[in-house]
């Protein structure tokens, strides 16, 4: 794979992790493991068009999967070792920067 089709990958992952219902979702998916549509929009606490909207980005970024059953769809992440390091280094990275701007301030 080309450096700069990486690079496209890794920025398409964080441009679809930057919005704040995006990372509700694959954060409650991957605690959670596999929930179905429902269960997803009650977790989250938002309308079903814009649960859906956001599950469609995960799925085009390859972050989510999902499984269609003749009644129900349920949805999990597809690569969770590699996405728990992902919240880790943001979660650290938000500590150390909120550290350092209490220390400036």
């Amino acid at each position: 794979m080309r450096i700069m089709e990486k690079r496209f990958r890794g920025a398409q992952i964080c441009r679809v992790l930057s919005y704040p219902i995006a990372y509700a979702i694959a954060k409650i998916l991957l605690e959670s493991g596999p929930l179905s549509l429902d269960e997803i929009v009650n977790l989250v606490g938002r309308s079903k068009p814009a649960v859906c909207h956001h599950l469609a980005k995960l799925r085009l970024a390859n972050i989510v999967r999902y499984d269609k059953d003749w009644r129900s769809t349920l949805y999990w992440i597809k690569y969770s070792e590699e996405l728990k390091r992902v919240f880790k280094g943001c979660e650290d990275l938000v500590d150390r920067t909120t550290r350092r701007l209490k220390k400036d301030y």
